[in-house]
């Protein structure tokens, strides 16, 4: 009973988290709803589950080049990022890393499974710009998704679209020059982050040479000879340190 009673004041001492970024899905400048692109959990759940999940979670503030957890860490907990971007990457023994996805707005990173094999991380997760996140507990999210069909559909989109952005990492890494690796990862990008502008996709984000180089396993001088060849080519536009790729389908 008493703990009973201690669980239910830090519930109700909680702050109250301000969702607004959240509100709902809406329609980007390329005409795709934010949701189409990528699962949005909190705008998949409808009104009082998604209450209940926002009461299971602490805010986190993250800076720029801070981490929300690393590789070999327990994976006891997940995070909804609310603003900014975390990038999710692996680091081999030596030190070299290798970028596998970019979480936004919306995204779900971190241990969001519903099953009990999920033992430690097999990624390190970094802020690659100043971000608020959702914190919750893993075995709070567990009896949550335990608790409600709508909420395991959830983490079912999650689990299948991240499995399909691996797909698309590994048919990168598999492209058989450099050039065509650094092609297909900027179109990836393009694809998943872009906003449309005048028949172009502007990759939104602070996406790097070297970001870019850590997607493909190359330096980032290598990247920057590249790029330029590719906007001599066409298949890339830069304006300082933006990157814009043709619209596929339309006359350039």
């Amino acid at each position: 009973m008493v703990r009973s009673q201690t669980q239910s004041a830090a519930r109700l001492s909680r702050p109250r988290i301000d969702t607004e970024p959240m509100s709902s899905p809406c329609a980007t400048s390329s005409g795709l709803r934010r949701d189409d692109r990528y699962p949005r959990i909190l705008d998949m759940l409808e009104g009082p589950e998604r209450g209940t999940l926002l009461g299971l979670a602490s805010e986190k503030r993250v800076k720029k080049g801070q981490f929300l957890y690393h590789q070999g860490d327990a994976s006891d907990a997940l995070f909804i990022i609310m603003s900014g971007t975390v990038k999710v990457l692996y680091i081999n023994d030596a030190g070299s890393a290798l970028t596998a996805l970019y979480y936004r707005e919306g995204m779900v990173v971190g241990a969001h499974g519903c099953t009990a094999w999920s033992g430690r991380h097999s990624w390190t997760a970094q802020a690659l710009s100043d971000c608020r996140a959702l914190r919750i507990r893993r075995r709070d999210f567990l009896g949550f998704v335990n608790g409600s069909a709508r909420a395991t559909y959830c983490v079912l989109a999650i689990t299948e679209f991240k499995g399909e952005q691996l797909k698309k990492v590994i048919r990168i890494l598999a492209q058989p020059t450099l050039e065509e690796k650094i092609q297909m990862a900027v179109r990836h990008l393009a694809d998943l982050y872009g906003v449309r502008r005048n028949g172009e996709m502007e990759i939104e984000g602070h996406i790097t040479h070297q970001e870019i180089a850590d997607m493909v396993g190359a330096s980032r001088q290598s990247v920057t000879t590249l790029l330029v060849a590719l906007e001599k080519s066409g298949a890339i536009r830069r304006d300082g340190r933006r990157l814009f790729v043709p619209v596929q389908g339309e006359d350039g």
